[in-house]
């Protein structure tokens, strides 16, 4: 062989080495985002604005699903806090931000 084609084949096994693992970290990141989406969806008697603000999020269309799915997110964890423990007036405005941010959180997840 000569040492042309030796680089050659250096460069393709160090490019296929590079791409099999970005495909694993993407799978890796789709599994952590389906396990969390899991979670919301199906554990447990989630309010069904949860799931309706997962399936607007998740089937966009040209339009503000984004921004509607979002909100009925907040909605149904907001609700869903209201069924579990006893929610009082004062409790909405340290619960609030908690709620954006786990919102927060699973947005970056499913961008």
């Amino acid at each position: 062989m000569k040492v042309e084609d030796l680089k050659a084949w250096t460069e393709a096994v160090q490019e296929l080495g590079l791409s099999s693992k970005e495909t694993a970290n993407a799978i890796h990141d789709f599994s952590c985002e389906l396990h969390n989406t899991r979670r919301l969806w199906k554990q447990g008697k989630k309010p069904f604005l949860i799931q309706l603000g997962i399936a607007l999020i998740a089937f966009p269309d040209p339009t503000i699903s984004d921004v509607a799915g979002a909100a009925l997110i907040a909605a149904g964890l907001i609700q869903l806090k209201m069924r579990n423990s006893a929610l009082h007036v004062e409790d909405v405005y340290k619960t609030f931000p908690k709620v954006v941010k786990e919102l927060s959180a699973i947005k970056q997840g499913l961008v």
